[in-house]
């Protein structure tokens, strides 16, 4: 075998102690020190350094790569952006940082910039895929964060989120620039979301919607909020379609369960309604409430123009009230209906003097009635009540007895009776042939009034007489009064046979004024 000898010939070599070796240069300044053969001038001579030149499939092939290892990547036609050369992804140089390649040339030679220290553009699209991963921001600005400057902000100092603003006063506040060209563009130029305190009593959230750059319909909508500092927490306001016009309180709800409908901002009943209601022909059902409503203005019941507080309107019987109770005759008035049929008053019926009868009947026979009773004395009649129409007026059957309100009455005593009673005697003079009868009416607080009566009539079985004992009185309230009839001084006519009758025995009460 033929041995072939390679002389190498180094133009310029310099070794020192200190291990440091030169090239082109006898005073290297470091381990490796190359110097440029021909440092200036226009020399068409290749100066510099080659580094191991390979491509991307090599590149990821290595193992055992010590870090700091300087390549040059001359194809990425073969091998994969994975493993350790997850980075190669362009011709260039790369070293190894221990893990990965890791470029050191832009080949587009752009100015590197970041996020974190410049202002920068992007060149085209992008799409961050987090896959599993989160991407943060911490902050504690306002206006931290935000896009296309008011468009949208997130104020971290006080964890509000603004839309058209980068001042949010809420947690959520939404503003869009007021215009008076309608709703075809939208003159609402303000909302907020917000939480509301356990305090507050509302466990849900306020919604608030507003217009902030005018006063003009400021307040539109308002649910959990109070349009004062105590009350409503629902409020439905408006303003007309080019916003020129304000509509205050549409609908108003508060706290206390209390609902108005274009009324003040606080309603002061269950229901208030401020202006005309209308109902259809469908029907309304209610529980009794402890308090009615309270319509303020005209209400029409078949009539869209009503002309009084209540204004009822039909082509027959326009007015039905049932479950009245007995009224009072001394106190109550009476209610007339004028020729356009508005109801009005007259006075009560003691003012005007029109009489309310009271009507008692004996109805049983009382046999030997006035027996035993001398001249001046009466007996009580148990009748019975046939009719009784004046207010107030009290009958106490067990004794007979009538209970008055305060009035002027007429009372006329109705009797029949029969005494068949001759005295004993044969002698025609001096058979029973006069009746006497007396009535003690009632006078005042206590007194009372006699009235006489004596009929004349046969003696014997045909003995039927009657008679009529009336009187007028006035009397306070809760006089009392028992019923009797008791035997007059001017008869003859005494002992047993008279008999009382019954039906025919009749006391007419008439209440003629106060």
């Amino acid at each position: 075998m033929k041995k072939k000898n390679l002389t190498m010939v180094l133009l310029t070599f310099s070794s020192f102690a200190l291990a440091q070796v030169g090239i082109y240069t006898p005073n290297p300044t470091s381990t490796l020190d190359v110097t440029a053969k021909n440092a200036t001038g226009a020399s068409t001579a290749v100066d510099g350094l080659l580094v191991p030149r390979v491509d991307r499939l090599r590149a990821q092939s290595m193992t055992g790569i010590p870090t700091s290892t300087l390549i040059y990547v001359n194809g990425i036609a073969n091998g994969s952006l994975g493993g350790n050369a997850v980075n190669i992804d362009a011709i260039g140089y790369y070293y190894y940082n221990g893990s990965v390649w890791v470029k050191l040339h832009n080949p587009a030679n752009t100015i590197d910039t970041n996020i974190y220290n410049t202002d920068g553009a992007l060149t085209g699209n992008r799409v961050v895929t987090q896959g599993a991963n989160t991407l943060s921001f911490t902050a504690n600005s306002t206006n931290a964060f935000s896009i296309g400057g008011n468009t949208f902000s997130v104020d971290a100092a006080t964890k509000r989120l603004g839309l058209g603003t980068i001042a949010p006063k809420q947690q959520l506040h939404i503003v869009e620039a007021g215009s008076n060209s309608g709703m075809t563009t939208s003159f609402i130029s303000g909302m907020a979301v917000t939480g509301v305190g356990a305090a507050a009593g509302i466990s849900g959230p306020g919604f608030y919607l507003e217009n902030v750059g005018a006063p003009v319909g400021s307040k539109l909508l308002k649910i959990n909020y109070s349009l004062n500092s105590t009350e409503p927490i629902l409020n439905f306001q408006t303003v007309s379609d080019d916003a020129s016009t304000a509509v205050s309180q549409i609908l108003t709800l508060t706290r206390s369960g209390k609902l108005g409908i274009n009324a003040a901002p606080n309603p002061g009943s269950n229901l208030s309604v401020n202006g005309n209601a209308t109902i259809g022909n469908s029907y309304i059902t209610t529980a009794a409430p402890a308090n009615g409503a309270i319509v303020q203005g005209l209400v029409g019941i078949g009539t869209n123009a009503p002309t009084n507080q209540l204004h009822v309107n039909a082509t027959a019987d326009p007015l039905r009230l049932q479950g009245t109770t007995a009224g009072n005759t001394t106190t109550d008035p009476l209610m007339v209906l004028d020729a356009t049929g508005v109801v009005k008053t007259i006075g009560t019926l003691g003012a005007l003097s029109i009489p309310n009868p009271a009507l008692f009947r004996l109805e049983t026979a009382q046999a030997d009635f006035l027996n035993g009773v001398a001249a001046g004395g009466s007996s009580t009649v148990p009748m019975s009540v046939v009719k009784n129409s004046i207010s107030g007026m009290t009958y106490n059957a067990g004794s007979s007895t009538i209970t008055f309100p305060a009035g002027t009455y007429q009372i006329t005593f109705v009797y029949e009776a029969i005494h068949n009673n001759d005295n004993g005697t044969t002698v025609e003079a001096d058979k029973c042939r006069n009746s006497s009868y007396i009535v003690d009416f009632p006078t005042g607080a206590a007194g009372t009034q006699r009235i006489h009566s004596t009929a004349y009539h046969n003696s014997g079985a045909l003995s039927n007489h009657g008679g009529t004992i009336t009187y007028a009185t006035t009397v306070p309230a809760g006089r009392t009064w028992p019923i009797r009839l008791g035997r007059g001084q001017s008869g003859n006519c005494s002992g047993t046979g008279m008999t009382l009758a019954a039906a025919s025995t009749q006391l007419l009460v008439f209440r003629i004024g106060d």
